[in-house]
């Protein structure tokens, strides 16, 4: 499942790139995290909550930074598990920083795939959620970060 999209940040490059790796940052910005925590400079483990189509599902998991161009673009791959439900969650993320002005345009492309009980939802329902969670996501560290600032 891919999903495409920007956000606006009224930023610099210099002013984003802190937060968008900050595990406190990603732990309130992401939609269900209970926690984020920093294992080196580029990988990171949490935990993740949240009720899908009536599955409530508890997704352990890390995320390692593949490359990163500091600030301009950050590339990852993520997994995460649930034990109860026999899910499975893979993710490639590509983050693009481009300044436009007095803004920070932030082009993202995301693509996941789910096995276990979730991929038995149907892409309809999952492609709903994943629009949800990375639109929640960019969101929230927009607000962050112009809050911040």
């Amino acid at each position: 499942m891919e999903y495409e999209g920007s956000a606006t940040i009224p930023a610099s490059r210099a002013d984003a790139w802190g937060p968008i790796t900050d595990p406190e940052v990603l732990t309130s910005c992401i939609m269900g995290a209970q926690e984020v925590t920093r294992v080196s400079e580029r990988k990171y483990e949490g935990l993740i909550r949240q009720s899908v189509a009536g599955i409530t599902v508890s997704m352990e998991g890390e995320v390692e930074i593949l490359d990163m161009d500091r600030p301009e673009r950050l590339t990852f791959s993520g997994t995460g598990s649930d034990s109860r439900t026999g899910s499975r969650m893979d993710a490639d993320v590509m983050v693009h920083l481009i300044e436009d002005g007095d803004e920070l345009v932030m082009d993202y492309a995301v693509d996941i795939t789910f096995t276990g009980k979730l991929a038995t939802l149907g892409s309809r329902i999952l492609k709903r959620q994943v629009t949800a969670n990375v639109d929640t996501y960019f969101d929230n560290l927009v607000e962050y970060i112009t809050e911040s600032q």
